[in-house]
């Protein structure tokens, strides 16, 4: 079983390196400098861009994201039949993933 695991991480692991190796091999290694020039909609832009990133919806995204992962945890958890004396470790997790969700429902992240 372990052999198995073993060989299966190791095979993981030479696609992931041949896929670098070959990814490297064939990457342009001078680009166009058009390439690398700013566009909006298909067009030069017209004044210099400045670029920044509007990080106004970031905590709600991750909120989202771990809503959804303990909705996964959740659903495995009752479909397998979940050994009671770790309940209270989703109880925990349920209570500690209500902080940041009680955070966002009263408009915490408010400018």
């Amino acid at each position: 079983m372990l052999y198995n695991f073993i060989v299966f991480v190791g095979v993981i692991a030479a696609i992931g390196l041949i896929l670098w190796i070959v990814s490297v091999a064939v990457a342009p290694r001078d680009p166009h400098p058009v390439k690398e020039d700013t566009y909006e909609c298909g067009l030069p832009a017209p004044e210099p861009i400045i670029s920044s990133v509007n990080f106004q919806y970031y905590f709600y995204a991750i909120i989202f994201i771990a809503m959804d992962i303990a909705g996964v945890f959740f659903v495995l958890y009752s479909v397998g039949k979940g050994d009671p004396k770790f309940g209270w470790v989703f109880i925990l997790f349920s209570l500690l993933l209500m902080v940041p969700l009680s955070y966002i429902m009263i408009g915490g992240n408010r400018k």
